[in-house]
């Protein structure tokens, strides 16, 4: 029978998902055989409680290794050794891997246990997809109103509806994906109010709706992003080039070469080009010389500080030590001496370091702002700068078309196969580097394509005749959307939140994706493919509530016990349970959770009222002496039955499949409207369901 043992690995929760993670623990590992740090555990008790010294302060980030042998001598200094080296000879990660795999049977991290083959993000997004109820297309339309459906998902999960699913996943929940933007209310905060307005207005904006109410969308999704700043973009299309990186697992080799057919067909010089935007680090470098020139010279010594204004003799030292520095930055950057004076100028115009530090101990205070400013800018760029840096990057591009520069690739005579080699060849360069970016159109361009494919959009939604030919024709528009990048941020929120709302408004299910970003560069095929994916992954959610509540709440404490220091890898019920919680989701939360359970309420109201009608005119034509005389008008007591089973399962589908004939009667037909209407279903929902059409007239 074979032996479970166990082996502590510092940082494991840092790269367990990397390609790399089986080079990376064979490395770990003898490292601390030859540090004389190897230590095997009996049990995963023992593992996570002997904490060296060294470990004490990084249990939240390492993680246990479970193994399988055959006898105790197999995990000895000497084979154990020998099996590091032999894991780091291989060539493949995935060798490396499956080797692995020979020993290493399941990893705990973050507190939580994984199949040590379920390491990678793909691989656990594959064995989720096995486990869902594959329906016929026609099943993806929903029998249940829209809004309804939505209230299917407990409160504690609906955060789900716009965040990625792989982060969840990844053992990550709102708390993770809030704490990347978290100014202002965080931009969960956002999603949530975002959601909850489009929501009171479900369906009629979406029925006709414009770019301006995208502008709409996206200023709600922006306050987190523009909190605190100077300039307020919320809302406003961009003015100025921009680019987006192309992430390895947002690429499909089908995909890339559908953006490069379409920079072909477009042929178009200011439109869409792909190639690696570098950022050039002007103002970084400028700023680390003047510091640097500052120390240098030492003018403290030759100029005293000014009591008020700086002397006309300072003002030309500034500006000569600022000269230099544009010279010094031009021959390292090996950039035009106009390009980086007008970067420069526009850095010294907006943020005037001069004026901004004390005049008591001048020179100091200005190298040092200067030194703090070269660390800032070498993690962001001035808009001067990354203007600059778009630029070049469309001159230098590795697919553009049209009347381009000499130095991009031009691409529109290559041929289907040419094109298909240099898809394959950006691909891997994705893969290896993750250094491509997808250019987006001029401004003024971008918006005109964007009213174009919204006007393709309203002419052709109509006329679909089938839930797939819905999910293609809102994904046509939703992938133009999102790769002309009409704003300067937010964008795949934006995009991503439209379409679900868009799916709903045709009585589709929401798609809860595993990677909106897939939206960019996947061919038009799988990005179908994965809207039919989150719509079962939407099912899932709503079927498997139980267990994911769990996961998520365990998820949450594990996160608030790491603030709060607590240094573990098991994460015990009882170190949790000393954990302080918050209501900080509650708070986030609730105006979408109370906007949901408001339109159950009116939804039982109104369906009550028109039951209340027909039952009361039934019951009182019944009891009448007069019945034969005054009968109950057709249809009454057909339709007081089909309200009854509506009011029990709310199973939209069967009610109007099953009154669709009575439209004959004008008093039905009028109240069939209204719950149409209130339930958000539309003529198309219909057509598609095989509702009869010969209630055409009073549906629409």
């Amino acid at each position: 029978m074979p032996l479970k043992r166990y082996i502590l690995i510092p940082d494991l929760s840092t790269f367990y998902n990397d390609a790399g993670c089986a080079t990376k623990i064979a490395q770990i590992i003898e490292r601390a055989i030859l540090r004389k740090e190897y230590l095997v555990y009996p049990s995963l008790e023992r593992a996570n409680r002997d904490k060296s010294f060294d470990l004490k302060k990084q249990m939240a980030t390492a993680g246990i290794m479970e193994l399988e042998i055959e006898a105790e001598g197999d995990l000895n200094e000497k084979n154990t050794l020998k099996f590091c080296k032999e894991i780091q000879g291989l060539r493949s990660d995935k060798e490396k891997a499956k080797k692995c795999s020979l020993f290493i049977k399941n990893v705990y991290v973050k507190g939580f246990k994984l199949p040590f083959d379920e390491l990678g993000m793909r691989d656990r997004e594959v064995a989720q997809i096995s486990s869902f109820s594959l329906v016929e297309d026609s099943k993806l339309q929903l029998n249940k109103p829209p809004l309804l459906y939505l209230k299917q998902i407990p409160d504690e999960l609906l955060f789900m509806l716009f965040t990625d699913h792989q982060h969840f996943l990844n053992f990550e929940n709102w708390r993770h994906y809030n704490a990347r933007e978290p100014n202002g209310n965080g931009c969960i905060y956002d999603l949530f109010q975002t959601t909850t307005f489009l929501c009171n207005r479900f369906p009629l904006t979406l029925n006709h709706f414009t770019l301006e109410h995208i502008q709409t969308v996206q200023k709600l999704l922006s306050d987190s992003v523009f909190f605190g700043s100077t300039e307020d973009r919320r809302g406003l299309f961009r003015t100025s080039y921009n680019a987006f990186s192309l992430s390895s697992d947002a690429v499909t080799i089908d995909g890339i070469k559908e953006l490069l057919q379409r920079i072909k067909n477009d042929n178009e010089a200011t439109g869409f080009r792909i190639g690696p935007v570098k950022r050039s680090n002007v103002v970084a470098t400028f700023c680390w010389n003047m510091y640097s020139i500052i120390q240098e010279e030492k003018p403290w010594k030759q100029y005293f500080d000014a009591a008020g204004e700086l002397t006309n003799e300072m003002i030309i030292k500034i500006e000569e030590f600022e000269n230099r520095a544009i010279r010094e930055t031009c021959k390292e950057k090996e950039i035009a001496y106009k390009d980086v004076k007008r970067i420069v100028k526009d850095f010294l115009e907006n943020f005037k370091p001069d004026k901004k530090v004390a005049r008591s101990q001048f020179w100091g205070n200005l190298s040092y702002y200067y030194c703090d400013s070269a660390r800032k800018f070498s993690r962001r760029s001035t808009k001067m700068e990354l203007q600059y840096d778009l630029i070049h990057a469309r001159a230098n591009a590795v697919a553009a078309a049209g009347n381009i520069e000499s130095s991009a690739i031009n691409i529109k005579e290559c041929t289907g196969p040419e094109l298909e080699t240099l898809a394959k060849t950006i691909y891997a360069r994705i893969q290896n580097s993750n250094d491509i970016s997808l250019c987006t159109p001029e401004p003024k361009l971008a918006e005109k394509w964007a009213n174009v494919a919204l006007k393709k959009y309203q002419n052709t939604i109509g006329l679909a005749k089938c839930p797939m030919e819905i999910i293609e024709i809102i994904d046509e528009l939703v992938h133009e959307l999102e790769i002309l990048h009409l704003f300067p941020d937010v964008n795949c929120r934006t995009n991503y939140l439209l379409m679900n709302f868009l799916f709903m408004t045709h009585s589709l299910r929401w798609s809860i994706e595993f990677n909106p970003n897939r939206l960019d560069a996947y061919s038009k095929k799988e990005r179908v493919q994965q809207h039919i994916q989150g719509m079962l992954r939407t099912d899932y959610i709503i079927e498997h509530q139980e267990q994911l509540l769990e996961d998520n709440k365990r998820i949450d404490l594990i996160y608030l016990g790491n603030k709060e220091g607590l240094q573990t890898v098991d994460y015990s019920a009882e170190e949790l349970s000393q954990v302080n919680v918050d209501t900080q989701y509650r708070e986030i939360s609730q105006q979408l959770v109370e906007t949901l359970e408001e339109y159950e309420k009116t939804f039982k109201q109104n369906l009550e009222t028109i039951l209340k009608k027909y039952d009361l005119q039934s019951q009182s034509r019944l009891c009448s002496t007069s019945a034969m005389l005054f009968p109950i008008p057709a249809g009454y007591m057909e339709f007081s039955k089909a309200l009854k089973q509506l009011q029990a399962n709310y199973d939209g589908l069967f009610f109007f499949k099953s009154v669709a004939h009575l439209n004959t009667v004008p008093e039905i037909a009028e109240d069939i409207e209204t719950l149409m209407n209130l339930s958000g279903f539309n003529k198309c929902w219909m057509e598609n369901n095989g509702v009869d059409q010969s209630a055409d007239s009073h549906f629409r």
